[in-house]
């Protein structure tokens, strides 16, 4: 499914041609060629987790030699001992085809005031080469870039406190982009210490867990009452679904939520719910439901994004059931049973049928 005109490249070519690359306009170039990268290999029968995670590589590879490039170009660089982080889909190795900057600085709690400067130089330029090459500002400023993403280790580990302690929609949020650091440059410590950090303060009170199971199923059912596929009802996506909404958010969330509960920290989705029935959480059978059903709906949105890139629309997070072949509609309808099946579980374990919103 090429969406380009351009020579398709293999990954392992897409990788060496990023690490050799010269100029941010040949970076930008690259990351074009990768949808025909993508758009080649999601014609064959490669699984959902490999299609992410490569795509997830590109991407890691590009933001690595883009970093390279403004200290070899311009002399911009992030001092010794602060660590660039990667949030939300990004820091999970879970990227599709829509992607936004999601990243935070941490650095070390007696850093010297003109290394802070050295710190918001950097975050400011990458943000905004990021952004030149093709990658969007996150509509909600969570960047690197803006103060309120950049601290030190010790004030991470009070705002984390803070935002368990207080669990508002608007701290919820915050700290489900946070937990799923991962770091990009620099100190690697660092972002060892938030996650031990991370690990603990979640206990701090009884009512956190519960607050976040609600987060997670805050979407309804992805099937009506009559066991039908819930669509959009009104505006420009009338009779569409958003599978991200749908299905992707509450596997992706409720998985890290109870990930949590056991005291594991970071990684991606389908590693949360293989250690989530390993541990007996979810049982065996449930498992391999929720399993295909995220792995199905990641890939039809991986595809649909292709299919929306080639007709020079932005790419979404809907799809249309009407224009499914029967046979996909209907594993789509099975796929979004097995996430009806996971908000069941989730909403079973933490109680939240018994507790007043």
């Amino acid at each position: 499914m090429p969406v380009n005109d351009n020579e398709i490249i293999t990954p392992l070519q897409l990788y060496r041609e990023i690490e050799a690359a010269k100029s941010i306009e040949v970076l930008k170039e690259l990351g074009i060629k990768m949808l025909d990268t993508v758009g080649c290999i999601i014609t064959v029968p490669v699984d959902a987790k490999s299609i992410v995670q490569m795509i997830a590589k590109v991407n890691y590879t590009i933001s690595r030699r883009l970093i390279a490039l403004l200290e070899i170009n311009e002399g911009i660089c992030l001092p010794d001992g602060a660590t660039y982080l990667t949030l939300g889909s990004e820091g999970r190795g879970e990227q599709t085809l829509r992607t936004d900057q999601d990243s935070a600085i941490v650095y070390p709690d007696d850093f010297p005031a003109e290394k802070l400067i050295e710190v918001n130089r950097f975050a400011t330029r990458l943000v905004d080469s990021l952004d030149a090459i093709g990658v969007p500002r996150c509509p909600g400023n969570v960047m690197a870039s803006n103060p309120r993403w950049c601290h030190s280790v010790s004030e991470w580990k009070q705002l984390v406190e803070e935002w368990i302690i207080a669990p508002t929609p608007e701290n919820i949020l915050d700290f489900c982009l946070l937990q799923d650091l991962s770091p990009l440059h620099g100190d690697d410590g660092l972002c060892k210490e938030l996650r031990d950090h991370i690990r603990s303060a979640v206990w701090l009170t009884p009512h956190f867990f519960p607050n976040l199971a609600r987060h997670a199923t805050r979407f309804p059912s992805p099937l009506t009452f009559f066991r039908r596929i819930r669509v959009e009802r009104r505006g420009e996506q009338r009779g569409k679904v958003d599978v991200k909404r749908s299905g992707i958010f509450a596997v992706t969330l409720g998985s890290t939520l109870m990930a949590l509960e056991a005291g594991f920290v970071g990684g991606n989705t389908w590693d949360k719910l293989s250690l989530l029935g390993e541990l007996g959480m979810i049982s065996a059978g449930d498992l391999k439901r929720i399993e295909a059903a995220f792995s199905f709906l990641v890939r039809l949105r991986v595809q649909s994004q292709l299919q929306e890139i080639a007709a020079r629309t932005p790419p979404s997070n809907h799809v249309d059931p009407r224009c499914m072949p029967a046979k996909e509609r209907e594993q789509f309808r099975t796929a979004l049973k097995g996430i009806d099946c996971f908000l069941q579980i989730v909403r079973k374990r933490y109680l939240l049928d018994f507790i007043s919103t």
